[in-house]
Parts: C-alpha cells; structure tokens; sequence
C-alpha cells in the first residue's frame, strides 16, 4: 500500500501591528501644529486692523469762550477719526484741566487741539449786564454764548461814537458775537420787584469799552447762538417773492 504523504502545514498567522504614539518630529503633527498658530496670528492681526478707534477728550456741557476746563468738563470717548486723529486731544494723556476755551464748543464735541490756550494767553474781563424782562432767553445758562444787541432809545443831537468800534444811533444793531456767558440771570430776580436781572458776561478785555458804551445807549438784548445741530430761525423773504 502507498504510504499516505504528510499534509502540508498550515500558514502561521501575521504578527499584530500596534500604532506608534506620533513623535515630535512627525510631519503631520508639526502641520497641524503651524496651521493653529498661523490663524491664531492671521485672526489677531484682522481684529487689530478692524479696531481703528482712539480715545480723544469730549466735552460733557456747553463751553463758552473763556471758559476755564474742569475735570467734569471732558470725558474721554473711542471713535474712529482716521487721518484727522491729529486735529483732537488724546485722551491716553492727562485731561487739559486748567485751559480757556478759545471759541464755543457745544456739549458732547470732540475737543479740538487749537480751541483750547493757556490762561495767560486770554484775557478776559467779567461784565454784569442789567437785562429787563423778555430780553434774554428764558432758559439762558451758565456757559452758554449769546451775541450782544443794543436798540438806542433815542438819538442825541450829536453823540460821540461808542469807544472799541462806532455804533450808530438807530435801530438795533449787534454789539458783540459769541460772547461767553459767564453766569446766568438769578431765577427769581423778578419775582421780587426787581425791574432788571443781571447777568455777568465774560468780554475780551479789548471789547469791555464797546459793550460798557452800548450799555449806556439803550436797551440790551441777549440772543442766544444755538449749539449741537439747533436749528436757527431763516429770514423770510420779502413780500411778492416765493
């Protein structure tokens, strides 16, 4: 009998592969790695150039000419100003406490750089003008600005002009423009009989002669000047014309 052949033994199974833990150098990770920080970094720099803002000083109320600056005057605001940054004060230094006001500047403005002088640099005197009823406004403030109007009551034969500038001897005219009021007319002035209130403006030393001889040709008239987008009053044309 044939002897039977062996069978064939039988394939051994492969060996497992375990995965490695990646290492520090392996590429992907390092990708991976670069990919983060480069849009960590690309994310700031667009939020950076987005945030084109500075902090400049706004006023908080109305500021007439020759008004001295206190610290509850300003308050420092983020706005966007673009090339015209230069025209305001940073509000990243010290508020400019202790500095006149060169021309108005209504509440909530920004504050701009050449509005603003030294004390020594304006000079300024405090004139009391006595006012008769429904001569100022009603609601006439501290540091709000008027101009000065004066009706003589009646022309002399022969008057010498008005020393600081020629007034004429009829009809209103205007005295001075943008006058600071330095204090307004006390509230119950008239409610004691008094036929006048006063009220103390702040003049350029070199004006204090016209408004003193104005004072003294007839009536005074305050007429406010309006602030933060009032609207003002248009002349109306003349009959026959639309």
């Amino acid at each position: 009998m044939p002897t039977a052949s062996a069978s064939p033994a039988a394939p051994g199974s492969p060996a497992a592969r375990r995965l490695a833990a990646p290492g520090w150098l392996d590429g992907r990770l390092v990708l991976g790695v670069l990919l983060v920080l480069l849009s960590v970094v690309l994310g700031a720099r667009v939020l950076a150039n987005a945030d084109r803002s500075q902090l400049v000083w706004a006023t908080t109320a109305d500021l007439a000419v020759g008004a001295q600056l206190e610290q509850s005057d300003v308050r420092a605001v983020r706005v966007r100003l673009f090339d015209s940054v230069d025209r305001y004060l940073d509000a990243t230094r010290p508020p400019p406490v202790g500095y006149m006001v060169r021309r108005g500047i209504g509440a909530g403005e920004l504050l701009p750089d050449d509005a603003l002088g030294l004390p020594e640099e304006q000079a300024f005197r405090l004139v009391t003008v006595p006012l008769e009823a429904g001569h100022f406004p009603p609601d006439l403030a501290d540091e709000q600005q008027v101009d000065v109007w004066v009706t003589p009551a009646r022309p002399p034969a022969a008057a010498p002009a008005a020393a600081g500038g020629p007034l004429a001897l009829s009809g209103a005219q205007t005295v001075l423009l943008g006058v600071g009021v330095a204090r307004g007319p006390p509230e119950d002035t008239f409610s004691s009989g008094a036929t006048t209130s006063p009220v103390v403006l702040r003049v350029r030393q070199n004006d204090v002669a016209t408004l003193v001889s104005a004072m003294s040709l007839g009536r005074i008239d305050l007429v406010r000047v309006p602030r933060n987008g009032e609207v003002s009053g248009t002349r109306a044309p003349p009959p026959g014309r639309g």
